[in-house]
C-alpha cells in the first residue's frame, strides 16, 4: 500500500525501491534478471543502437541554431528517456510525462531528508509542491499498473511484458513488486546517464587538453566513455547487507551488518587509478570502475548506457567542436544520485 509520511509525501516513492531485483538474493534475483536478459543482448543493443543515434542527431538539431542551452533541458534528459522508452515499448504520446515524473523523483529525497532533519519549512509553496508531487508520483505509479497489467494481457516484444510476465517460483508478480520493478527501471534507466551526459560536457570543458586529443582521434571516443564514467560516478552509494562475518581492509563486519559503498571513493582510489581526479581519455584501465556495480547485481544496462554516451559525444564532437560548458550549473539536492539538474552550455 501508499505509505504517507509526517508532512504528507508520497511514500511510494522511497518505500517500493525497496521491493525490487536490487534488493533480492538469488534464486529469486536470477530468475527475475533472466526475464530482463533478451533485451541486452548485442543482437538487441545493435538494433537500439541505430535508433539511439538517429535521436541524438534529432537533439541536436534542435540545438543547432541556438548559441547558448540548457543541456540538461535540450539534451541529457530527452536521451535516455527515448532509449528507455524504446526498451519499454512506451507509446510516443506517453513520453513526455516521463520528464516530468523525473523532475519530482529527484526532489523526493531532499524532501525526506529535510523532513528528517525537521528542517522542512512548511509554507504555501512547499504544500503546493507536495500536492503536484504526490499526484505525480500517484499518477506514475498507477500508469506502470495500467502498462503492465495490459502487457499481461497482450504481450509484446518489449521489456515492459517482460517484466508483467516475469516469474518467481512459479508466480507473477505482486502488484508491489511490479510497482518496484516499474520505479527501479524508471529511475536507473534514465537518471545515472542523464547525469553522465551531462557531467561528460563539464569534465571535457575543465580537461581541454583531453578534449583535443577526442577532437584530433575519434576513435578514442569508445575507449573514453569509461572514464568519463569513472570520474563522474553519477550513483554516490548502495547500502548492502554483510550475508557471513568477514573483514574487508583490516575492518571486522558481522553477518548481518549494514554496509554503504560510496563508489565515487573506489572510483578515484590512487591505488587502482593513478592520478584518480584527472581524465585520461586513454586511461588503460577506466574500465576498472565500479559505477555499474559488480558480481550478481552488476548493472543490466550497462552497455545500454555505454553506447548512449558513445553516440552522443560522437556527434556533440564532431559537429560542435567549441561546445563548453558556460560555468552555470545547479545540482538537485540529492545523496543518492549525482542530479545536475541544469548545465549551461556555449554552443558554438
Amino acid at each position: 500500500g501508499i505509505v504517507h509520511v509526517n508532512h504528507g509525501i508520497h511514500g511510494g516513492a522511497i518505500e517500493k525501491r525497496m521491493d525490487t531485483m536490487i534488493n533480492m538474493d538469488n534464486p529469486w534475483h536470477f530468475q527475475l534478471r533472466r526475464e530482463h536478459m533478451p533485451y541486452f543482448t548485442p543482437a538487441y543493443l545493435n538494433n537500439l543502437k541505430e535508433r539511439i543515434a538517429a535521436e541524438v542527431t534529432r537533439l541536436l538539431d534542435g540545438i543547432e541554431g541556438k548559441a547558448t542551452t540548457d543541456l540538461v533541458e535540450d539534451f541529457s534528459a530527452r536521451l535516455p528517456l527515448f532509449t528507455l522508452c524504446e526498451i519499454l515499448g512506451v507509446p510516443e504520446g506517453d513520453r513526455d510525462k516521463f520528464l516530468t515524473w523525473m523532475h519530482y523523483l529527484e526532489q523526493a529525497q531532499h524532501l525526506v531528508v529535510q523532513q528528517a532533519q525537521g528542517t522542512l519549512a512548511i509554507d504555501e509553496k512547499l504544500m503546493a509542491f507536495i500536492g503536484a508531487f504526490n499526484d505525480n508520483v500517484a499518477e506514475m505509479f498507477a500508469y506502470g499498473q495500467a502498462m503492465l497489467h495490459k502487457r499481461r494481457a497482450d504481450p509484446q516484444a518489449d521489456l515492459m511484458s517482460a517484466i508483467a510476465r516475469a516469474q518467481i517460483d512459479g508466480h507473477l508478480l505482486s502488484d508491489e513488486y511490479l510497482d518496484g520493478s516499474w520505479l527501479l527501471i524508471v529511475f536507473a534507466g534514465n537518471d545515472t546517464t542523464r547525469n553522465t551526459l551531462s557531467g561528460t560536457m563539464k569534465l571535457l570543458t575543465e580537461f581541454g587538453d583531453q578534449k583535443q586529443r577526442l577532437l584530433h582521434d575519434p576513435s578514442l571516443i569508445p575507449g573514453a566513455v569509461d572514464e568519463f564514467i569513472r570520474m563522474v560516478s553519477p550513483v554516490i552509494y548502495m547500502r548492502r547487507t554483510a550475508t557471513k562475518d568477514t573483514v574487508v581492509g583490516g575492518q571486522k563486519i558481522a553477518e548481518g551488518e549494514k554496509v554503504i559503498m560510496y563508489y565515487g571513493a573506489a572510483n578515484r582510489d590512487p591505488s587502482v587509478f593513478p592520478d584518480p581526479d584527472q581524465l585520461d581519455v586513454t586511461r588503460a584501465n577506466a574500465s576498472k570502475h565500479l559505477a555499474f556495480g559488480y558480481g550478481p547485481h552488476v548493472c543490466l544496462g550497462k552497455r545500454v548506457a555505454q553506447i548512449q554516451l558513445e553516440e552522443a559525444y560522437r556527434q556533440i564532437l564532431n559537429r560542435f567542436p567549441a561546445m563548453r560548458w558556460t560555468g552555470e550549473i545547479e545540482v538537485a539536492p540529492n545523496n543518492f544520485v549525482y542530479a545536475i539538474s541544469k548545465l549551461g552550455v556555449q554552443v558554438r
